[in-house]
């Protein structure tokens, strides 16, 4: 039997993942271009190549392409699989398409199930390397914080297409809670 903990890590990445996969689903041919803050973040190129911005399919892919990068935590070389490696310093060359992205989401689930199926405590407690962005912070915590950042956009995106009158599915994994005490 796996450790309880990585079980509801797992838990978590699985969550994370179905409400992107909700998120997309949701978000109509229309909207998948527009900025979530055309303002603070219109989508566009960078000064340095690729592109950068606020619409739902950029959102999505920053979330997998972090999750997908932060699995390997520079402990081993990591390049994101085609053709989501068509970019610029980690910024986008082209805008995805929700099949790639979908495909990339199935992608970044197994992922997840690789790495915590092979998650022992000490493994968890390395120090991450002094290339990665975090270095020091021990790879068991940035595992687990991993599911948040996929949520956060996840829940952006739902909050955006709801916004503008799109009927999104119920919460994935919901069964049937409508409130009130367990």
């Amino acid at each position: 039997m796996a450790n309880p903990f990585v079980q509801s890590m797992a838990s978590n990445f699985e969550e994370a993942l179905r409400l992107m996969e909700a998120a997309l689903t949701d978000c109509p041919g229309d909207l998948w271009e527009k900025d979530l803050w055309p303002d603070e973040a219109p989508t566009g190129p960078t000064p340095h190549g690729g592109l950068h911005g606020s619409a739902p399919w950029f959102l999505a892919y920053h979330a997998l392409l972090t999750l997908d990068y932060d699995l390997s935590a520079e402990f081993e070389p990591w390049a994101p699989p085609p053709p989501f490696a068509e970019n610029t310093y980690a910024f986008p060359n082209r805008m995805f398409t929700k099949a790639e992205l979908l495909d990339y989401i199935d992608y970044c689930r197994g992922r997840a199930r690789r790495t915590l199926d092979a998650l022992t405590e000490d493994a968890a407690a390395r120090p991450l390397p002094a290339a990665h962005r975090y270095h020091g912070m021990l790879y068991g915590v940035i595992v687990g914080r991993m599911p948040l950042h996929v949520l956060e956009h996840a829940s952006q995106i739902r909050q955006f297409l709801t916004a503008a009158g799109v009927k999104v599915q119920p919460m994935p994994g919901d069964r049937g809670y409508v409130g009130g005490d367990p």
